[in-house]
């Protein structure tokens, strides 16, 4: 696990790294110095390696006392990202660089040999929050992109690539699968329109074929995160159930989809029909009875 800002003075370029361990001690916990203050609101972790992205949404509080934004899209810090060892020192970090870009959310990190690949949601430009001078910037969307990085090059440069062209966010994974090779994916997706905030369609991305499937919802109505559940424990990756909310506008209520997450554009397994709205939310998990 990560804390950014750490320390005692707010807005700080100092970030935690810890471990606890299954009887709930943290056993190392490591500070070191990012490259300037960025809300860092994810990070990656793979079989070997835990990556750190420092990301131009910087963090000021000698701005915040001018009355500008304490936190604003200020992409001329550029974009990094830090690579250790998981049981190394945060002294053996290695800062690889690329243009700017934002993400809040992975899909899943891995490894295949010496090389890293990170599925995720990258945004150009971040959303939600303004420039440093308090000015809206541009609209930002994210699309699914994968960042690879050779550990092996003399060069420290992160390697991006589109994977898909659908306004998307919330990715998830066969969680079994954290950190490992892996082959499916699914996320929510905009389809047909662009409203940052509120999504019509949920996606499932095969990265062995290259394949996609949508399932949209009808006009108005809205799908938070997917969440899967295996079929059981010794399924195959990707062999079980979607579970999502849907709002339903005409109505007003939600509705609990459970879909094959094989087959998310076909007939649902099962619907449940709510009494009344779930608010929208962020994330959600599935714990087993």
């Amino acid at each position: 696990w990560f804390a950014y800002s750490a320390g005692p003075q707010p807005l700080t370029n100092l970030i935690d790294y810890g471990v606890t361990d299954r009887t709930g001690k943290v056993t190392p916990r490591d500070r070191f110095e990012a490259p300037y203050a960025s809300m860092m609101h994810d990070f990656m972790v793979t079989q070997n390696y835990v990556l750190f992205p420092i990301l131009p949404l910087s963090m000021d509080m000698s701005r915040a006392m001018k009355g500008l934004p304490p936190i604003a899209w200020e992409p001329g810090k550029g974009s990094f990202v830090g690579v250790m060892k998981r049981n190394a020192s945060v002294d053996t970090i290695r800062w690889f660089e690329m243009d700017p870009n934002y993400m809040f959310h992975p899909m899943n990190a891995w490894e295949d040999g010496n090389t890293i690949h990170c599925e995720l949601m990258q945004y150009d430009v971040a959303p939600l929050f303004p420039m440093a001078d308090g000015s809206r910037p541009q609209h930002a969307e994210a699309f699914l992109t994968r960042w690879t990085i050779d550990m092996d090059a003399p060069s420290n440069v992160v390697k991006r690539e589109k994977l898909d062209d659908l306004y998307s966010e919330f990715p998830r994974l066969d969680e079994r699968f954290t950190g490992l090779p892996y082959r499916h994916g699914w996320y929510v997706a905009n389809v047909g329109h662009r409203n940052p905030l509120i999504f019509n369609s949920i996606a499932h991305i095969d990265h062995l074929t290259g394949k996609r499937a949508v399932m949209s919802v009808g006009p108005g109505d809205s799908v938070g995160e997917p969440i899967f559940v295996p079929r059981g424990a010794t399924a195959p990756e990707g062999d079980g159930h979607l579970i999502v909310l849907a709002h339903r506008a005409a109505t007003n209520r939600s509705e609990l989809l459970i879909l094959n997450a094989q087959d998310i554009a076909g007939k649902p397994e099962a619907v449940l029909k709510l009494p009344r709205r779930v608010p929208a939310g962020f994330h959600g998990n599935w714990v087993a009875a």
